[in-house]
């Protein structure tokens, strides 16, 4: 496994007194193993930079001192510091140059690839999405820690409560996205445009008018949207209209054809069509599955 702790310094800070540390954890669970890692470092001169590493786990790094140059597994580079979160997608080779003058200071967290997999499902995290502006919160140092402390300490059987903390981190980190910064303005955007698309579920709706609506240009709108839910504005209205097709199967028991007419579909053929690419059933699987 790479070591993706740098340089690590064993030692004392002379703030807070408190000791960088690296601890990795294989937790076996009704044979399975998951692998986890924490932790919390400086990176000081030119020899803790690295380019174009990859791992097959997800690395979390959250920047708490310091100045860099991240470049993420698309090739998109920026200009990182203190308060940035930057996401390692699993297999994607990244580049990070901390500015050699002995400030940098991180924490980092790695899990497996089936729970980077899980967290993109739930639009939590995305290859997309590498650099997540938060700011300096204690809050969510203490987060990072309390899962590297519960890391050298906890059962073998407690491997679902320690997948749920970094679960939970990864909320936190998302609402700290939202209260900083841009990221508000964003975020208002697509609630804004989310609760638009859920509302034209029954008829015809044009992305480009609800973009010139919000009061964006139609790029700007298409990629601002895709980078926060995960989806293409179209997309997750076709997701929403076959959520809204499932209630209708399962609250009315209404038939293909009332359900096609219900949410404006040309005809009951292309709607099933359509619910089976999103669900990966037919509406007859899926009614009978319900009882």
């Amino acid at each position: 496994m790479p070591d993706w702790s740098g340089h690590v310094i064993i030692g004392t800070m002379e703030a807070g007194k408190s000791e960088f540390k690296t601890i990795y954890r294989t937790v076996a669970t009704r044979g399975k193993t998951t692998r986890w890692g924490y932790g919390y470092v400086a990176k000081p001169n030119e020899g803790s930079a690295y380019t174009d590493r990859a791992s097959d786990d997800l690395i979390i790094v959250y920047v708490v001192r310091g100045t860099g140059r991240f470049t993420d597994g698309l090739g998109a580079a920026r200009a990182v510091s203190a308060g940035d979160v930057l996401v390692h997608w699993p297999v994607r080779p990244c580049s990070l140059a901390p500015k050699p003058d002995g400030d940098w200071i991180e924490h980092w967290l790695l899990a497996d690839r089936v729970f980077s997999n899980a967290m993109a499902r739930l639009g939590l995290i995305s290859a997309r999405r590498s650099a997540i502006s938060i700011g300096v919160d204690a809050s969510i140092e203490e987060r990072f820690s309390a899962i590297g402390e519960s890391l050298r300490v906890m059962d073998d059987r407690d491997g679902d409560l320690l997948a749920l903390r970094l679960h939970e981190l990864l909320v936190e980190i998302n609402r700290g996205e939202r209260r900083f910064g841009a990221g508000d303005a964003e975020s208002s955007l697509v609630s804004a445009a989310c609760r638009r698309l859920a509302d034209t579920v029954d008829g015809p709706a044009s992305i480009p008018e609800l973009a010139d609506a919000l009061g964006v240009g139609y790029e700007r709108f298409r990629k601002v949207f895709r980078r926060h839910v995960g989806l293409a504005p179209a997309e997750y209205r076709v997701h929403r209209r076959v959520d809204r097709a499932r209630e209708l199967i399962v609250q009315r028991k209404l038939t293909n054809r009332e359900i096609a007419d219900a949410l404006g579909y040309a005809d009951q053929f292309t709607f099933s069509k359509q619910f089976k690419r999103v669900v990966g059933e037919s509406p007859a699987a899926f009614r009978r599955r319900m009882g």
